[in-house]
């Protein structure tokens, strides 16, 4: 009994200590507050607010058409694709191209994209926290070029960009596709997304109408050296439906999408990051971790230099 107490006591008595540590560095946990939380504000006044920008598509699901029967096994061993377009929706497809390099590439060259962030004025429509733009523009001054090796360095630096700015995604319930790009330029966002909408659908339906006529050159021979009448009847059926897909695919602005709501530019003080006051509150407790931390390395420090005297 004797030596719990005894042991509650020595744990009183430590506690008692390292509070008394704590308020003798008191001084020290301060400065260290002081500083972090000072380059914190810094760093945070100097990042442009960040903008986004999105557009929502409707997906218009395509028929599969009349079953092949034993034509999808001929058209294969001829090598040719007769299938519905498979399960790949406008979503994936334009996912697909997004995180291809060879297509995103030729995308930021054709659009000027590569032109924009290059430039030593694409700055010029930032917006800071109270209108402060003096602490970005003392971490960069006018003159300070984009300095690159190479074109294909240049290039490759604004596709990642690009990449990591655009967000194209799908809701499991509604099937809506929603595409958004965020930039320290309010302004640009709505322009790269049509840019990207135009250019990859494009690319999808020339993509599709090369299989589509594949498929119509296929069935017409078909057509011309078969003569019973249920396989003719179903081939013209194949043809028909297979022009039918091919209008309707021309029919769209978007490949396989309608537009629900177009991009436009964001309000002003509708920012999606950063967010300041957020870092600044992190960064003020870690500051009161980082400093009573280091009151207790100087304490330890004093103590066993006073062991070395000793």
């Amino acid at each position: 009994m004797q030596a719990q107490e005894q042991y509650i006591e020595e744990d009183e008595i430590d506690l008692r200590e390292l509070w008394q540590t704590i308020l003798r560095g008191k001084k020290v946990i301060i400065s260290v507050v002081v500083l972090v939380v000072s380059l914190t504000v810094v760093y945070a006044l100097k990042l442009p607010n960040v903008y986004k920008s999105e557009m929502v598509l409707i997906p218009t699901s395509q028929d599969s058409g009349p079953s092949l029967g034993g034509l999808g096994g001929l058209a294969a061993m001829a090598g040719v694709s007769i299938g519905g377009g498979g399960s790949m929706t406008p979503d994936v497809a334009f996912n697909s191209l997004l995180n291809n390099y060879e297509f995103m590439s030729r995308f930021v060259l054709k659009n000027k994209i590569l032109e924009h962030y290059m430039s030593t004025d694409v700055d010029k429509n930032y917006v800071f926290a109270l209108g402060i733009r003096g602490v970005y523009d003392f971490f960069h001054s006018s003159s300070d070029a984009q300095e690159v090796k190479n074109q294909a360095d240049a290039v490759f630096a604004v596709v990642k960009k690009v990449q990591s700015n655009f967000s194209i995604t799908s809701d499991k319930k509604t099937a809506l596709i929603t595409i958004s790009y965020m930039d320290s330029d309010r302004i640009y966002p709505p322009k790269v997304i049509n840019a990207f909408l135009k250019d990859a659908s494009k690319y999808l339906v020339d993509n599709n109408l090369r299989i589509i006529d594949n498929k119509l050159h296929y069935f017409e021979k078909e057509m011309q050296r078969v003569d019973a009448f249920e396989l003719r009847k179903s081939l013209s059926g194949m043809i028909s439906k297979i022009l039918q897909d091919k209008v309707m695919m021309q029919s769209k602005v978007y490949y396989q999408c309608d537009v629900l709501t177009e991009p436009s530019v964001a309000y002003i003080k509708d920012k999606s990051k950063p967010k300041r006051a957020l870092i600044v509150i992190v960064a003020f407790v870690t500051s009161i971790i980082l400093g009573v931390f280091l009151v207790f390395f100087l304490e330890f420090m004093k103590k066993e230099e006073g062991v070395v005297s000793e």
